[in-house]
């Protein structure tokens, strides 16, 4: 069996209002690893953003409704990027307040990096 690796991960619709040690070893094992997370609600949504500490070195990060941003630096050669993991609502009516979220978090004049649901 082949097996991958990676320094960081997007979770979408996780579904999850908490995201334990238990939980986060179960996914990902016991490498090394961060997280930070936008709740469910209920059972719809939810954001889960994982990244490797001996990789990548959080620098700042905001959570709003729909997303998820991080402002990341390499540890190997100081790199800043950032990072925005979003999931959208499906209320069309909700769709322009998930458009401001990502433009907030782009004052940081870094290379961006932007995945996920938009429900668009």
């Amino acid at each position: 069996m082949r097996r991958c690796s990676y320094d960081v991960a997007i979770l979408q619709e996780s579904k999850m209002e908490v995201v334990s040690c238990s939980i986060a070893i179960s996914l990902w094992g016991h490498r090394p690893a961060k997280l930070i997370h936008l709740p469910s609600v209920g059972r719809s949504g939810g954001i889960i953003i994982r990244w490797d500490p001996l990789i990548l070195e959080l620098l700042d990060s905001r959570i709003r409704s729909f997303s998820v941003c991080c402002k990341f630096k390499s540890l190997e050669d100081d790199f800043e990027w950032g990072l925005i993991g979003v999931y959208g609502p499906n209320d069309d009516h909700l769709q322009c307040a998930l458009f401001e979220e990502p433009v907030s978090f782009i004052s940081w004049d870094i290379p961006w990096c932007l995945g996920g649901d938009f429900n668009y």
